[in-house]
């Protein structure tokens, strides 16, 4: 067989395979417009009965990528490229839904939170930067954004930002998703980490930690807290206290597990601590971003990053 018929036996081969290739990007293409045709209807629905809520369903969000990234696990096609097709894929679902803007906070000359949104949302989906966090939490409360990126939460912020949405009250955006998802590395150690809030009812993904702040009499002592919440079994961690008056104290706390105000451990911690508890604020929640192993793989069966409560450096 000539240098020719060899060549020309490669090429009617690899002629063969990218007809299949297109085949299949035929059929995905199809199937994307068929979903997209679902979507549409599941936004019909959610405006007629849900008007103005964001349409984001974060813990069905986070167990789509799970699943994804199991099915492609072991696979040459890495997983957490098929994380961030699918993360585009959601993103431009949910925009069909409804109009999804950001309101992304900017400090001077950093971009890591603007760029960390472009990727979790989507590359069409419209950012506005802001200099401060209390105008990214201005946004949302306005109307002006659907969605606002904020720092993680964490031990040396002395700005004590998360106050302003303990003042909304039950108005208060909620904190419903930590970013990125999908980490090389223990996010907020190894690269940053920010927190993503929405005018939305945060919901159990199965793998989850919950942001709350107790304000409780200043005469009690973290200590006495964190013997409480031991003895009503929730893990718990300090994550900042601020004094906003001489009286009282807001400890901002992480737990894990979806823990909320009707959570009966909760309401055992109450019991426990009785009047020197003022009042409870459930900040949200997020699914526990999933840390890749060398192999760019989930950790089997665990796919989990603990965080320290006391915040990430």
């Amino acid at each position: 067989m000539t240098q020719k018929d060899t060549h020309d036996r490669n090429e009617t081969e690899l002629a063969g395979y990218r007809r299949q290739i297109d085949d299949l990007d035929n059929q995905l293409i199809a199937l994307l417009k068929e979903r997209i045709g679902i979507v549409s209807r599941v936004g019909e629905m959610k405006r007629r009965t849900a008007p103005g809520r964001c349409p984001i369903r974060p813990a069905r969000e986070a167990e789509m990528i799970r699943r994804v990234m199991h099915e492609f696990e072991g696979s040459p096609f890495f997983p957490a490229a098929a994380a961030a097709l699918w993360r585009i894929i959601i993103g431009a679902s949910t925009s069909v839904e409804s109009t999804l803007s950001l309101s992304v906070f900017t400090p001077d000359r950093d971009n890591d939170f603007y760029w960390m949104a472009r990727e979790y949302f989507g590359p069409f989906t419209p950012i506005v930067k802001q200099p401060h966090i209390k105008r990214v939490i201005g946004d949302v409360i306005d109307g002006k954004a659907a969605v606002g990126i904020v720092p993680m939460l964490r031990s040396s912020d002395t700005t004590f930002w998360w106050t302003n949405m303990v003042e909304q009250g039950n108005d208060a955006p909620k904190i419903f998703a930590r970013i990125p998802f999908v980490c090389n590395g223990t996010p907020g150690r190894d690269a940053p980490s920010a927190l993503a809030i929405a005018r939305l009812t945060p919901e159990a993904s199965g793998d989850d930690h919950s942001l709350l702040v107790l304000e409780a009499d200043h005469n009690v002592s973290q200590h006495r807290m964190q013997n409480a919440f031991a003895h009503v079994k929730l893990e718990s961690s300090w994550i900042n206290i601020a004094t906003l008056s001489p009286s009282t104290r807001h400890h901002l706390i992480e737990l894990k597990g979806f823990i909320t105000a009707e959570h009966p451990a909760i309401q055992a911690l109450f019991a426990v601590l009785g009047s020197s508890i003022l009042h409870y604020s459930f900040l949200g929640s997020y699914a526990v971003p999933i840390i890749l192993n060398k192999n760019q793989s989930p950790h089997a069966h665990n796919p989990s990053f603990h965080a320290t409560g006391s915040g990430q450096k």
